[in-house]
Parts: structure tokens; C-alpha cells; sequence
């Protein structure tokens, strides 16, 4: 007993070193114990030294003694560019001496110091297994240019290194003012030449609409790479195949024919009769994904055979190809999961472990997906132009994660953990917490790596985004992981370097000018609210989660740095949720029982009930209160709110009652993410409801005066060709 007992406390030491809870507190603020074997899965995939419980002495005792004999951390930070120290842990026997010190810099350059030993501070010791050990703060006071920068510090035959992360420790700001934008999912845009789907010239339709309207942005779900052909078969726009690719189904074919018309010749047409058929599809309710997949790729590869005939255009090709090593890799990686199968850890070894040759996959089919890359960030780079002319900015969507079968995860295995995938645990809205299904990125390994992975996405985003929402912030912090085979109940919290990831954000939006907004809502700790206000990163507001139930003040307020809006995407419209109709249908798929449903229903009403009181007194609806002029009362208390950015969804200003998402269900109770608007985009001007809404919007908040390089697009070919 005495012996299973130790096991279990050195097991709870070890995951301590490893950043793993022990215990976290739930939603109805219960303090919850993490299963010894919820624990014991975590560490293996982190990385510790052990099969069982009983190895977690000595797994203990080889970890702390990693982190105690000559040890640098791999990351430092130098806020505002300045390194005031860092700390190196030694045995004791050996502080004594100089070290030599020095940073390579991004540009070039260098910085050498030397550093006595005998003039640095103790900050901490230990003692294991009879030796002692301290931890050295030295003294550096190193001034550093932004970028990163690698460190090499030598002392005898020890040679350490780490990446240097100088940053501002605000992330790039907003501008003054209060600003407002509309959001829809590109999927659900239309238009009467949309091909089954809204397609980037559609969103440059929006833009362009929404400018004339006076909006400064305009919002929409992430445009990245996605399994849509075959299996697997994943339309949520939050399970992409790479967080570092676009998607094709966004390119509008009809462009492209034009692009490239002036290179290819005449034969560069769409069969009139594929046209047709392409936008027959849009009369569909919901999206038809394979449908339109299908024609586009039909397009666009015989766009791709053209292309090789013609040697100007393949040139520019091959020029793009050039720029962007990975895309070959990309494209290879594609077509091989149509040759080896669509599972790549079923794939033979070598292919399995990430090398991959010329017949292991059909040229043509990489030829393909290289040539869609090429044609989607050329149509992404036109949307930047447009939305940067228009003085609009582009609001992106970082997903925390991407799918499990997907590039991102076979290129970069040494930084996703096998046998665990992210999620929440239970709450009042998911009993048995959520299992988003995505492996977990290995804190430790990332900065060994010096977050070259989580550098390149970013800036894939912040290329185009004006505004970028990280997907679930508190990642920043910690994530859920889950065990294999485990539900929400069986998870743990693995802490994140915080400090490190807040580095990188601020230093990569400050580069590429793009705000950074966090998506911190549900159960999140204090830290991560101050975390954010901390690194100027503005949070999320949502009305629906903010009823009191207080005549006085029916609402709380929203932060002044934060981006306001009614609900979410995972959220239900206004009309659904003003109704009770989301509760219903959720209770009529089995996501809430009836007693939950009840319960929700009656402390909604309470907030109604303050709501319409406090619109009646300033005359904004009458006695009858219609579902409508609710809308447009709480719509009114958004645009006067102090909230920096405020944001319309579109399906809300026509009473839209069916919701995009429904979280913790499945395409067999609810068809999540394919449903399309209601209106095509060249109706928005003749329907009163949403006009009305943009006329609310630019009154309470009218448009500033041009400001040249805050919109997206704002380094235009430069920043199309950099980096």
C-alpha cells in the first residue's frame, strides 16, 4: 500500500514538471481530481519515460535532473527587445567561472557577452539524490531588435542554445474609435454566378457591399484546406487539412479562366454545359460539398494540363512553386492520399514516417493541388487589394487544431502527440464535455523547435487578416486532453507557455499590422482574461451570454477592446434564441433533456423580461414587442456599447432561426456547417430588415476618414511575396 501510494505522489510530481494538472475546477465549480490514469496517458504522450504508474519514480528523477543539470530553457522572451537576464540551473560544484554568451540576430548580426558566474544571482535550489544544484539568474541587460534570434551560451565544454523571442508586449492596436462589421460563413454566401458555393470573388462582392454600407469589416469562418472529396469527408471549416493551405472549393473558376486567358489561349473556357450544372447547384438548401468539388477539380485540372503547354504561364507557376518550398511537399502529400490511401499512418514506411517519391503518387494529381494553391492565393491576394481599396479589413478565424488525417499532422509528427486529442469537459451545455477529435501540439517540442510550425501558420493568416480571432484562447494557457477511447469526464489541462505564445502573437501581428482578438468564452480561467488584457489582444463579447436579469442594466457591458456581437456561430440566431426554438430543437435531437431544456428556458425568460422593459422606456419597442423589433432594440444597445468592434451576423437582420453549428453533435442529428443563406447577395439591398440594420450600424458608429495601410491588404505585392 505504502509503495502504490509513493507511486502515485511521484506520478503527480512527475506531471507537475510536465505542466499537467493534477485538478482543475469545473463549471459549477466543483473541484475535479485527475484519474491517475488520465495523468499516466498524458506524460507518455509528452514525452516522460514511463508504461505504468510504477515507473513514475524514476521517470521523476530523470526529469528533474534534466531540468536541473545544465539546463537553459529553450525559449527565452525579451519584452519590448529587452533580456534583462536568464536563468541557467547547474550542478553547484561547477557555478563558477565565466560563460560566454551570443545572440545571433534575425538581420545578421550578433551580440557577444561574457558573464561571471560569481555575479549572477541564486534564484532557487534543490538537492537530488545527495547532490545540490542551483538556479543562476545572469545578468544580461541585452537590447534586442524585434524578431527572433538564437542564443548559444558556452561555459567549458557545455554549449547551450535557445530562440530569443523580442516583442512589443502589446500586440498590434486597434485603431481608435468603434468600428462595425457583418459577418457570414463564405460557405453559405451566394450569388447568381456562385458555383454551389460561395467563392473568394464573392466575398470581394461582400466587401465591396458591405463598404458601401459603411462597415469597417467584414468577418467570416476559416478559409483553410478541407476533406472534401472521398473519406474522409469533413466540411467543418474547424478540422482543416493544414492550417498552412488554403482552400480550393473557394476558388471562383471563372476568374481563373480570365487570369489566365492572355497566356493559355483560346481553349482556356468552361464547358457551358458544366457551367450550368455548377449553378444549378446554388437552388440546393444545403451545400452540396462533393458536388461542387468534383466540377471545380474537373476545371481546374484541365486548367493544369493547359498550363504545362504554355511555357510564360508555367513559368509563373513554377515562380510561385519556388517561393513557397512547402507546397510541393503540400501537393505530393495530396495526391499520395489518393494513391496510399486516405489514412496516411496506414501508409507503408518510409511514406508513413514523412518521405514520399515520385511513384508513390500520380503527378497529375500534385500538379492539381499545387496549381489550386497557386489560383486561390492568387484570388486571395485580389480580395486584399479589394478590401484594402474599400478601407475594409478581412476578419479570419484561427482553428485550434486541424484533422488528425491531414498534412499538417504527417509533416510536423515530432509536435503532435499520438493517442490524445483536445476537447472540454462537461459542462451545463455538454454533459459529457466535447471531444473535438485533434491531437495536441507538444508544448515541450514546440520550443525545441522554436515554433517555426506556429510562426508559418500565423503568418498565413496574418497575410490577409486585418483582424484575426484565435479559435478557443485559452489554449494560450492550457488545453484539455483527452485520452483515446476517453470521454470529457477522463481529461486533464496540460499547461501552455503562455509567455511564449503571447511573444509570437504580438511580434507576428505587429509585422503584418493585424489585430488579434481571442476567443475567450465558456469556462475560462482568470488568467487568460488577464493575459489578454495584459498583451492587447481583445476578447469576445456575446449578448446572449450576458442577460442579468436586471431592469437597471439588462446587459453587462463589453470590455472597450472587445469585438461585440449577439451570438457565434456555434450559437443559435437571434430569432431562435428570442423564441426558445434553439431549445426545442436541441431537445428534440437529444442534446438537452426536457428538465434542462425547462430550466434554461425559465432563466431566460427572467433576462427578457429586463431586456424589453429597459427597450419600452427608451422607446425603442412598442407593447407588442415583436421578435423582429427586438432585434433591432438590441442591435441599438450593441452600436451604442463601448465595445471597440461590433458585429452583425447576417442571417440575424432577417430573423434566420436555424443555426450554422450545433456543438457536440453529429451530421446524423444536425447538419453542421454546410447550411446556405437564405438570400443571395444581390438580394441584400432589397430586403428592408437588413437595410435597415446597416442604417443602425452607420449611424451609431459612422465610418472614420481613409486610413492608408489599416485595412487588410495593406502591403499589398510586398507582402504577397515576402517571407
Amino acid at each position: 500500500m505504502t509503495s502504490a501510494r509513493s507511486e502515485l505522489t511521484a506520478l503527480r510530481r512527475l506531471a507537475g514538471l510536465y505542466g499537467v494538472q493534477t485538478r482543475f475546477t469545473d463549471a459549477a465549480k466543483r473541484r475535479v481530481e485527475a484519474r491517475p490514469e488520465s495523468l499516466l496517458a498524458a506524460l507518455r504522450g509528452l514525452g516522460a519515460p514511463l508504461e505504468r504508474i510504477a515507473d513514475a519514480p524514476a521517470a521523476l528523477r530523470q526529469r528533474e535532473e534534466e531540468t536541473w543539470c545544465w539546463h537553459l530553457e529553450p525559449v527565452q522572451v525579451a519584452w519590448d527587445g529587452m533580456l534583462e537576464s536568464i536563468e541557467l540551473r547547474l550542478p553547484a560544484s561547477e557555478a563558477s567561472g565565466d560563460v560566454e554568451i551570443e545572440v545571433a540576430l534575425e538581420g545578421g548580426s550578433s551580440q557577444k557577452l561574457r558573464v561571471g558566474l560569481s555575479n549572477a544571482s541564486v534564484s532557487s535550489k534543490t538537492n537530488l539524490a545527495g547532490r545540490d544544484y542551483m538556479a543562476l539568474q545572469l545578468p544580461l541587460a541585452a537590447r534586442l531588435p524585434e524578431g527572433y534570434h538564437a542564443m548559444t551560451l558556452r561555459a567549458g565544454e557545455h554549449e547551450l542554445r535557445s530562440v530569443v523571442i523580442a516583442a512589443p508586449l502589446n500586440a498590434h492596436a486597434a485603431p481608435q474609435g468603434k468600428r462595425w462589421g457583418v459577418f457570414l460563413p463564405l460557405y453559405a454566401l451566394h450569388s447568381k454566378r456562385s458555383w454551389g458555393i460561395g467563392d473568394l470573388t464573392d466575398l470581394g462582392s461582400l466587401v465591396e457591399w458591405s463598404a458601401d454600407q459603411g462597415a469597417d469589416f467584414v468577418g467570416t469562418l476559416p478559409l483553410l484546406a478541407s476533406f472534401l472529396e472521398g473519406e474522409p469527408f469533413v466540411p467543418s471549416p474547424y478540422e482543416p487539412v493544414s492550417r498552412l493551405f488554403w482552400n480550393e472549393i473557394f476558388i471562383d473558376i471563372d476568374a481563373t479562366v480570365t487570369a489566365l486567358a492572355g497566356s493559355l489561349g483560346e481553349d482556356v473556357t468552361v464547358p457551358a454545359a458544366t457551367a450550368k450544372e455548377a449553378r444549378r447547384l446554388n437552388a440546393r438548401e444545403t451545400v452540396p460539398f462533393r458536388e461542387v468539388m468534383v466540377l471545380k477539380r474537373r476545371a481546374l485540372t484541365k486548367l493544369t494540363r493547359l498550363l504545362v503547354q504554355s511555357p510564360a504561364a508555367n513559368e509563373a507557376a513554377k515562380s510561385f512553386q519556388a517561393a513557397r518550398p512547402a507546397l510541393s511537399d503540400y501537393a505530393a502529400f495530396r495526391a499520395a492520399l489518393e494513391s496510399l490511401g486516405p489514412r496516411w499512418r496506414e501508409w507503408p514506411s518510409p511514406q508513413r514516417g514523412g518521405s514520399l517519391s515520385d511513384s508513390d503518387y500520380d503527378s497529375e494529381a500534385a500538379d492539381y493541388y499545387a496549381f489550386a494553391q497557386w489560383q486561390a492565393q492568387e484570388q486571395i491576394a485580389r480580395l486584399e487589394d479589394v478590401a484594402h481599396g474599400r478601407d475594409v479589413r478581412l476578419y479570419l478565424d484561427l482553428p485550434v487544431g486541424v484533422h488528425p488525417d491531414g498534412y499538417d499532422t504527417w509533416r510536423y509528427q515530432h509536435l503532435f502527440v499520438e493517442k490524445m486529442s483536445v476537447g472540454a469537459p462537461p459542462d451545463l451545455l455538454a454533459l459529457d464535455g466535447q471531444n473535438w477529435g485533434f491531437q495536441p501540439l507538444n508544448p515541450d517540442a514546440l520550443r525545441l523547435h522554436g515554433y517555426d510550425y506556429m510562426r508559418a501558420y500565423l503568418r498565413r493568416q496574418m497575410e490577409t487578416a486585418g483582424l484575426l480571432r484565435i479559435d478557443h484562447a485559452i489554449g494560450l494557457h492550457r488545453l484539455f486532453w483527452i485520452p483515446e477511447g476517453g470521454s470529457g469526464h477522463d481529461g486533464v489541462f496540460v499547461r501552455q507557455p503562455a509567455e511564449e505564445l503571447y511573444a509570437i502573437l504580438s511580434l507576428e501581428s505587429h509585422q503584418a499590422a493585424s489585430v488579434v482578438v481571442g476567443e475567450n468564452l465558456g469556462l475560462v480561467p482568470s488568467e487568460v482574461n488577464r493575459g489578454m488584457a495584459r498583451h492587447g489582444i481583445g476578447d469576445m463579447y456575446v449578448q446572449s451570454f450576458a442577460f442579468t436579469g436586471k431592469v437597471r442594466q439588462p446587459l453587462r457591458p463589453p470590455k472597450r477592446d472587445s469585438i461585440a456581437s449577439f451570438g457565434t456561430h456555434d450559437l443559435a440566431p437571434f430569432a431562435a434564441f428570442w423564441t426558445d426554438e434553439d431549445l426545442k430543437q436541441r431537445r428534440s435531437i437529444g442534446v438537452i433533456g426536457d428538465a434542462a431544456a425547462g430550466r434554461m428556458a425559465r432563466e431566460r425568460a427572467k433576462g427578457k423580461r429586463a431586456l424589453r422593459s429597459q427597450l419600452r422606456k427608451r422607446g425603442l419597442v412598442g407593447e407588442a414587442a415583436w421578435t423582429a423589433d427586438v432585434y433591432k432594440g438590441t442591435t441599438r444597445l450593441l452600436a451604442e456599447s463601448p465595445a471597440r468592434w461590433a458585429m452583425l451576423s447576417l442571417e440575424d437582420t432577417w430573423g434566420e432561426t436555424r443555426p450554422q453549428n450545433i456543438p457536440g453533435t453529429n451530421g446524423e442529428q444536425h447538419p453542421n456547417w454546410v447550411r446556405r443563406a437564405h438570400y443571395g447577395i444581390e438580394e441584400f439591398d432589397t430586403i428592408d430588415d437588413i437595410t435597415d440594420a446597416m442604417a443602425l450600424m452607420r449611424e451609431a458608429r459612422p465610418k472614420p476618414s481613409m486610413e492608408t495601410g489599416q485595412a487588410s491588404g495593406r502591403r499589398g505585392k510586398e507582402k504577397r511575396n515576402g517571407r
